[in-house]
């Protein structure tokens, strides 16, 4: 019997009432067989109907017979007894799983937290290696700054040595004009 593949993931996931995930598992398990046709996987017809009709079967509510004999009291109230703990037990069952479910779900929110601190931690990390220099460009930027410093000390003692001189000659043009105004108030004085 050749089997028909015309049915998408997310097709298949829709009938069957499960995620796309779900269908990925069953293919990798063999419950669905698939083709991949222009990098899409196409899953078989006839086992998506399959599937479903045996999800439909297990979704079914069980059925239960209400049993009325007005002849036989007894039988009546032994099955009802036995009707009452099995329901008892499904209850105890239900409650059960709810209880795992809600624990599950503790401990997912719980990881999510610590996966939302690492997160947050990995940003802070990641904003700090951002602003920092790598320690060959760093030895680097040092050692270009310390040249420049030694530039700048010898322009700083040029510029020094250069006013101490200037300063000098300016005291000397001073000295040799105060003399020559003495001077030059001797000969009128005289003349």
């Amino acid at each position: 019997m050749s089997k028909t593949y015309n049915v998408s993931r997310k097709a298949a996931a829709k009938k069957l009432w499960v995620s796309t995930r779900t269908i990925d598992r069953y293919i990798k398990n063999g419950k669905l067989s698939y083709k991949k046709i222009a990098n899409k996987v196409i899953v078989a017809q006839e086992e998506v109907d399959l599937l479903s009709k045996e999800f439909a079967s297990l979704r079914q509510e069980p059925k239960s017979e209400i049993v009325s004999s007005t002849s036989t009291k007894s039988k009546s109230k032994s099955l009802a007894t036995k009707n009452d703990t099995s329901l008892d037990a499904l209850d105890e069952k239900i409650d059960k799983f709810f209880l795992v479910f809600k624990e599950k779900d503790k401990m997912i929110e719980e990881k999510n937290k610590v996966i939302f601190m690492l997160q947050q931690r990995v940003g802070e990390l990641e904003t700090k290696i951002q602003h920092m220099i790598a320690l060959p460009d760093y030895n680097k930027e040092k050692q270009a700054a310390m040249i420049e410093k030694e530039k700048l000390e010898s322009k700083l003692t040029e510029i020094q040595w250069w006013l101490k001189s200037e300063k000098l000659k300016n005291i000397i043009y001073l000295g040799l004009s105060l003399l020559f105004i003495f001077i030059a108030i001797l000969f009128m004085t005289q003349g």
